[in-house]
């Protein structure tokens, strides 16, 4: 449970700061993911760090527990399959992912906005506070 808090303490600020910056900076976001798709090795960083960070949150909390905290194992194992797809997938794979028309829609990321915002604030209140 100690993993868990400290852990909890970690990723749910940068959930908070990544879904309360998607919901106030729509537009931005989808400029990003605009530029992402015309050349999708811009996100060479960020998936190199994806990698990291999904090996780092397996391997200190891998538990599959009906609770808050599985968000933690879940956000692990989707940073990690997000950025071995991207190492791993063909180019073309890759531009066709990114040129889904769901990637355009406003309604998306306000949804995924406030979805990030909500376990930010859950992880954070029970690391913090709670």
């Amino acid at each position: 449970m100690q993993k868990a808090l400290l852990l909890a303490a970690i990723v749910g600020p940068v959930y908070l700061v990544f879904g309360l910056s998607i919901l106030l900076y729509v537009k931005q976001w989808q400029k990003l993911i605009t530029e992402f798709v015309k050349n999708h090795f811009q996100m060479l960083f960020g998936m190199t760090l994806s990698l990291i960070l999904g090996l780092i949150l397996i391997n200190a909390y891998n538990v599959w527990e009906w609770n808050l905290y599985v968000v933690i194992t879940v956000t692990g194992w989707g940073a990690l399959i997000k950025a071995l797809f991207y190492f791993l997938a063909p180019e073309k794979c890759i531009e066709k992912v990114l040129k889904s028309p769901i990637y355009k829609s406003e309604m998306w990321l306000y949804f995924w906005g406030s979805v990030m915002m909500i376990f930010g604030v859950l992880l954070s209140y029970n690391a913090y506070i709670a």
